[in-house]
């Protein structure tokens, strides 16, 4: 699988499209993307192109497109203008707006009108691929055995998502909600939909509240807002998949730490273990 080398040249590939007159300026991508924001007669676009560590963590790029034109059509993400999986282009519109923070969070008015957008988001039609946790977890934990003592607690965090119930009732997730994949423009609109896939709805509730460390009362007025009142059946569900993300996002986290090791990710895994331990 190939893979553009630069924004020019995946530009280049774009129908109807030039390398002139055009702003680059490269964004903050992470470490499987490279991404930039590209001004063209007075619009604005994102461009996404793959990385080296792209496929290496097994993310499926026409499952993404598959499901981020089905919500870009819903209102749910940005428009996509030009895709080629095998070339690892995504070209999208810019969504002009301002991106929540953890701060964001403390709101119960925007917690109601987030849990009514993860609503639209779960009726989107499946994708038609469950997601794996045991499998997931299973290919973080590869990348840790060099370092013992991350595989150590590693195996532990495994555990935990295979004592999970197999998931059965799956619709189309987002998998990575956190605060900065939501943009106020002035409806929300959510970024960086690479993980999504078929899975729980309590999963998307529970990344909420374990990334951002959600206090209890907080989390009950997500579930409530969600599921439009107390319903026990769904808080129980909610409760699995808080510790199976938990796990998973340590397991994530510790790989990223490998790639790109600093202080505060290490602080975070600290707090993590100490959370499930």
């Amino acid at each position: 699988m190939s893979a553009a080398r630069d924004p020019v040249e995946a530009l280049c590939l774009v129908p109807g499209w030039d390398a002139e007159d055009l702003l680059i300026e490269e964004l903050k991508g992470g470490l499987t993307n490279r991404v930039y924001k590209i001004g063209r007669g007075g619009e604005n676009y994102v461009l996404r192109l793959d990385d080296e560590q792209t496929h290496t963590i097994g993310l499926n790029r026409a499952r993404e497109l598959k499901i981020l034109r089905n919500a870009s059509a819903a209102g749910l993400a940005p428009g996509i203008v030009y895709a080629d999986v095998e070339q690892g282009i995504l070209l999208s519109r810019y969504v002009d707006g301002r991106v929540w923070t953890a701060d964001d969070l403390t709101s119960r008015d925007n917690i109601e009108v987030l849990a009514a957008v993860l609503r639209r988001v779960h009726v989107l039609p499946l994708s038609g691929e469950r997601f794996d946790p045991v499998g997931a977890a299973g290919s973080y934990l590869g990348r840790l055995e060099l370092q013992s003592d991350l595989h150590r607690f590693g195996e532990r965090c495994k555990a935990i998502v295979e004592s999970a119930a197999e998931i059965t009732n799956c619709c189309c997730c987002h998998n990575d909600v956190v605060a900065a994949n939501v943009v106020a423009s002035p409806d929300l609109v959510l970024l960086d939909w690479e993980y999504a896939c078929d899975n729980d709805p309590m999963f998307d509730l529970a990344s909420l509240i374990v990334y951002h460390e959600l206090d209890e009362a907080t989390a009950k007025a997500l579930l409530n807002a969600y599921a439009g009142g107390n319903v026990p059946e769904l808080r129980e569900r909610l409760e699995v998949q808080i510790r199976v993300y938990g796990a998973m996002l340590w397991l994530w986290l510790a790989s990223r730490q490998l790639f790109s090791p600093n202080p505060s990710q290490a602080r975070r895994l600290e707090k993590l273990r100490q959370t499930m331990s």
